[in-house]
């Protein structure tokens, strides 16, 4: 589990270094490519016969052949990103070709192979760990603590109750009894799994939930989409991973949730305690090898369950478009936009900044996790200058972090987008970017360079478009975070060029630097 993403495969360790030949794991034909600054940085994506795809992420260089189509591909659409879905059989492979070199780009954090395997009509990603990879694992997985919610009102409106897993002989248990006032329960458990002579903390594939006999829910992560994926946070105890804790993995769904790994369905989604008798509780976790840890549980409901305080208005609901406003805001959150119900917290409260043309709103807690994107609309508190009207954005603070959207003006109020609940203002930015190139300056003789560096500054941290032209041709720089770089190829010839780089922020401005040298 990452932060708002499951890891979709496996991390193969390349001994720290990058460019290790990387070989095609079956007979098929390379079927898409993909470079982007973060994600998977270069990627090669792999049909095979047996209707399984497989995908190399974080790679350096593609096979020759495949890097000069790529190349012409990105001269003519004047674009270092791409998506491109390769023509069926042109480049074919065998079990062992050669695809190129592995390496550290996109969102990589130090030389690796992501590898994973799909199922290529549907796009879902199938747990490679169940494909019988030669990779040894006698480690039953490890449980450390379940977490007990009342399930009559919404998991982020409580506290859970955190009780500690005790290893006993190969199997783990509460102590004593546990008596609770609710007729509903659901759990969380917090666990691990290990592979043999490997100390990373991995995740678990499996879980059952029994009631004595009666099998009441679990899941296995056997097949997830990307399209899927962001219900992760649905799947774990948002707020207390958040908050520094551990990942709390739910046993049951919650009424949002829509992945598709749970065993049993989505009803009754809880331990129904319709009597007083202890409920004897066993959750089996599996990992993909079939070893298996234990965990034991008696569950007792103490007398009539104690009313729930209701939610205070205004109340918003999973599954359904909610939305609030008033005269300064208005905010539509989706109808896939909740995981639970929420009691929707605001409050509006100046904030002196010089380019701000609203007051601060603060948009309920960030420890509940938003899926889908909410509209936001905002209306200026004061007359907007003519020449800032085109300029103006809406500033998200979740914590520490800021974000900027574009403004769209729409019948009086400024519209954006956001994903996360947080502070919202609108401002104006009317501060052009800042372009750095690092040693190379106005009449330089470069005849030494084997690349040209290029990094990029804003205000809000947000550029939107670069561009690189030599000598009124575009010029293919790559680019991770801010960072631009081209490397010397044949169009850079020796003599006298000029350069011109354009930069534009989230906000429109634009920053031109024209760079006149020799090589």
């Amino acid at each position: 589990m990452r932060p708002n993403h499951f890891h979709m495969g496996l991390d193969l360790f390349t001994e720290r270094r990058e460019n290790l030949r990387i070989l095609a794991a079956a007979d098929g034909y390379v079927a898409r490519v993909k470079i982007e600054p973060g994600g998977f940085g270069r990627a090669i994506y792999l049909n095979h016969p047996n209707g399984l795809t497989t995908l190399y992420a974080h790679m350096n260089d593609f096979m020759p052949e495949l890097e000069s189509w790529l190349r012409e591909k990105q001269y003519q659409s004047e674009s270092w990103a791409q998506d491109l879905e390769v023509p069926v059989g042109k480049f074919p492979v065998k079990k062992g070709t050669f695809i190129g070199y592995s390496g550290n780009t996109g969102g990589s954090m130090g030389p690796h192979v992501h590898f994973e395997i799909r199922d290529t009509k549907t796009e879902k990603c199938l747990n490679p760990l169940l494909f019988g990879f030669a990779i040894p694992d006698k480690v039953p997985p490890v449980l450390k603590r379940i977490a007990l919610y009342d399930r009559r009102q919404s998991v982020y409106q409580q506290t859970p109750l955190m009780l500690s897993l005790m290893p006993r002989g190969g199997s783990y248990s509460v102590s004593g009894t546990v008596r609770v006032q609710t007729d509903r329960v659901v759990l969380a458990i917090q666990a691990t799994d290990a592979m043999s002579g490997v100390p990373n903390a991995n995740g678990i594939y499996e879980v059952r939930v029994y009631d004595g006999k009666k099998k009441l829910g679990g899941f296995a992560i056997d097949r997830i989409g990307y399209d899927e994926t962001r219900y992760m946070n649905a799947h774990i105890d948002y707020a207390t991973k958040l908050a520094g804790g551990a990942y709390l993995q739910f046993l049951f769904p919650l009424e949002g949730d829509q992945l598709g790994i749970y065993a049993e369905g989505r009803e009754p989604g809880a331990i129904l305690l319709e009597d007083t008798v202890v409920h004897q509780i066993r959750v089996e976790v599996r990992d993909p090898q079939g070893n298996l840890s234990v965990a034991s549980l008696n569950l007792q409901r103490k007398g009539t369950p104690v009313p729930v305080r209701p939610l205070t208005f205004p109340v918003m609901k999973a599954g359904e478009v909610n939305v609030f406003e008033n005269e300064q805001l208005q905010l539509m959150v989706p109808e896939n936009g909740l995981y639970d119900s929420i009691s929707f917290q605001y409050a509006a409260r100046p904030n002196p900044i010089a380019n701000a043309y609203s007051p601060q709103f603060s948009l309920h807690k960030f420890t509940v996790p938003v899926h889908a994107p909410y509209v936001v609309r905002i209306k200026a508190d004061k007359s907007i200058p003519y020449p800032l009207r085109d300029r103006m954005l809406i500033l998200q603070t979740v914590k520490d972090d800021q974000e900027v959207r574009k403004a769209q003006w729409e019948l009086g109020w400024h519209t954006a987008r956001f994903r996360e609940f947080g502070t919202v203002q609108l401002v104006a930015d009317d501060q052009p970017p800042v372009i750095d190139t690092y040693g190379l300056t106005e009449g330089a003789n470069i005849r030494s360079f084997t690349k040209i560096t290029v990094a990029v500054r804003d205000n809000y941290h947000a550029i939107k478009n670069f561009r690189a032209e030599l000598d009124g041709k575009w010029l293919m720089f790559s680019q991770r975070g801010k960072t631009f770089t081209y490397k010397m190829d044949e169009r850079m010839n020796p003599g006298p060029h000029t350069l011109v780089l354009s930069v534009d922020d989230e906000a429109g401005n634009r920053t031109q630097k024209t760079i006149r040298f020799t090589r």
